[in-house]
């Protein structure tokens, strides 16, 4: 059994081999480098696996977000339409008839907007966990288009159902109805005519988006649309109470 050095023995030390030349230095300053290097690209590696999966499950949650604004909000305003378009010829009849001094018309069904609730939770959510930052740069750029223009569109509606609010008076014109108030109505009736034909146009428009992040576009549900376009505002809303809201 090896009972190391004994007392008075010189302990055998190995030290370094001194480098006799130049080619030597650069060989063990390259040893050196070189396990630098696939240590700093091992943990490289393993920092792009780990954001590839954060990417890759920000983008099924964007996917779905998108999806759903899409078909809650956007082809849905597309489908209505040619609803919303006779209820402001309608509206437009109505002010002309008052104009004039004649008996209006009727709506033949009036609601105040189509718009419904869009959604940026999650847009947000991964923008504040910086995930954003390690998707594709084209892909980005077209989300972010995406999302500015909910924004935007929120602005819009919000308008457009303000004035449509207003235009209600329609449905019972007052008898003392003055010229000021006719004009007021027909600011508000151009409000609602610009609003429809931007929120259908940039609708499309994020509909052509959604379709180059591979998000086809949605069917809307026909008795959805139907109901829409031949109830009044409270009978629509009670029939969307009833339903599984997006």
């Amino acid at each position: 059994m090896n009972q190391g050095p004994k007392e008075g023995e010189a302990m055998d030390i190995h030290k370094p081999k001194p480098i006799r030349n130049f080619r030597e230095f650069l060989k063990e300053v390259g040893i050196i480098v070189l396990g630098v290097c696939i240590a700093l690209g091992a943990e490289q590696t393993v920092e792009w696996v780990h954001w590839q999966s954060e990417v890759r499950a920000a983008r099924s949650a964007l996917q779905a977000e998108i999806a759903a604004n899409n078909e809650n909000m956007f082809a849905f305003r597309i489908a209505t339409a040619s609803c919303l378009d006779q209820q402001i010829a309608e509206a437009d009849g109505i002010i002309t008839a008052l104009e004039a001094g004649r008996e209006p018309g009727k709506f033949t069904h009036l609601r105040y907007t189509a718009s419904n609730l869009t959604r940026d939770s999650e847009w947000q959510s991964e923008r504040a966990s910086q995930v954003l930052t390690h998707f594709p740069r084209a892909e980005l750029a077209m989300m972010g288009r995406y999302y500015a223009q909910v924004e935007t569109l929120r602005d819009w509606t919000a308008m457009e159902a303000s004035a449509w609010l207003e235009l209600t008076i329609l449905q019972n014109p007052p008898a003392g109805i003055t010229t000021s108030d006719l004009i007021r109505l027909r600011i508000n009736l151009g409000i609602v005519q610009r609003t429809e034909y931007l929120t259908i146009l940039n609708s499309k428009r994020q509909l052509a988006l959604s379709r180059q992040l591979g998000i086809a576009d949605p069917a809307p549900d026909p008795v959805r649309v139907n109901n829409f376009c031949t109830m009044n505002t409270a009978d629509y809303q009670r029939y969307r109470a009833t339903q599984d809201l997006r």
